[in-house]
């Protein structure tokens, strides 16, 4: 179902699509993989994570979370859908890592109690994925979960569209400035990859971003 920019929508009607493609198993947004940016970042050029917690809404099958977690690093990835939940910690386990590292929950990323803030985030084909209209939310709330000196890693997507599907979506078109609109106020940009390396079929339409928590 696509939804248009300026409609007004309910926020518990909006999640049944993602619920729909999973039951479906319609996941077109799925690569397969981690994003060739996230594992420049972290492999090539060395970006050092905070140590702590972690966590990556929207997980899916939860590749991101995997490569994230480390000794110093419990990540978790959650989801609306227990579809996605389950299929990530099936996948984990066929990696052989075990759930102290990265662990995979079924939660909604706007309605969950926060007993322990978090030092690092993981955000891709999520903020998209959201109708404008709850953007400010996501900002919000990022800003609720996150501890001082936390780093939002941001990978924007889509960056272009056909011009007759850019007032469409999911995913929604969006820019750089509709995150420092969103952010500004409690994270600071700290890195910038507009030439970031990315999957073949979303050349020129992504870069990465590193925001800390203010």
């Amino acid at each position: 179902m696509a939804y248009k920019r300026t409609a007004t929508v309910a926020p518990d009607e909006y999640n049944k699509i993602w619920f729909n493609c999973w039951n479906e198993s319609r996941t077109m947004w799925d690569q397969g993989d981690i994003s060739p940016a996230l594992r420049e970042l972290i492999q090539e050029k060395k970006w050092e994570l905070p140590s702590g917690k972690g966590i990556v809404p929207g997980c899916g099958r939860g590749y991101d979370a995997m490569f994230l977690a480390s000794p110093s690093l419990h990540m978790v990835g959650i989801d609306i859908s227990q579809i996605a939940a389950d299929t990530a910690n099936k996948l984990r386990d066929e990696k052989g890592l075990p759930s102290s590292l990265v662990d995979f929950k079924v939660m909604d990323f706007f309605n969950f109690e926060v007993a322990e803030k978090y030092q690092v985030a993981y955000d891709y084909t999520f903020f998209c994925a959201l109708h404008p209209s709850m953007r400010k939310s996501w900002g919000d709330r990022y800003a609720e979960i996150m501890a001082p000196g936390g780093h939002l890693i941001a990978l924007m997507y889509p960056l272009w569209k056909e011009e007759k599907d850019r007032d469409v979506g999911p995913p929604f078109l969006l820019s750089e400035d509709d995150y420092h609109q969103i952010l500004d106020d409690n994270f600071e940009l700290i890195h910038i990859d507009p030439h970031c390396k990315t999957h073949e079929t979303r050349a020129g339409h992504e870069l990465i971003t590193v925001w800390r928590r203010k």
